[in-house]
């Protein structure tokens, strides 16, 4: 798996691509709530799943990463926009949207990054 992330302009924008397992949905988890607990507030989020590869990855481990960000004590409400552009990526970040109730986070699933960074209120980068 390979892990982007970085903080610009107040957002914070990720992409996964490659293979997914388990460790590195707790990496990925990991690094969010390290960079949480750093802020003086918790930031919007954008996260591209779209060249992640989820085949291997049991059902029951996306549902307990769910579990861990439905739980966890943001310092503000926060919109989270999740690109996943092939149906497979789609119907597994709905599964992730639907067991995460988080009443601080507002998540939207998007196929495209425009369409993602409009709903942010943020210019898509070039």
């Amino acid at each position: 798996m390979a892990f982007h992330f970085q903080l610009q302009d107040g957002l914070l924008d990720m992409a996964i691509s490659g293979k997914i397992t388990l460790q590195d949905l707790r990496q990925v988890m990991v690094t969010l709530t390290d960079v949480e607990s750093r802020l003086p507030i918790t930031p919007d989020r954008i996260l591209d799943i779209s060249k992640a590869d989820f085949s291997t990855l049991p059902s029951a481990d996306l549902a307990a990463t769910a579990e861990v960000r439905r739980v966890t004590k943001l310092k503000n409400p926060v919109k989270s926009a999740i690109i996943a552009a092939q149906p497979e990526q789609f119907g597994l970040a709905r599964m992730f949207m639907g067991r995460n109730q988080n009443p601080d986070i507002t998540l939207m699933i998007f196929k495209d990054a425009p369409s993602a960074y409009q709903w942010l209120g943020r210019p898509a980068p070039h």
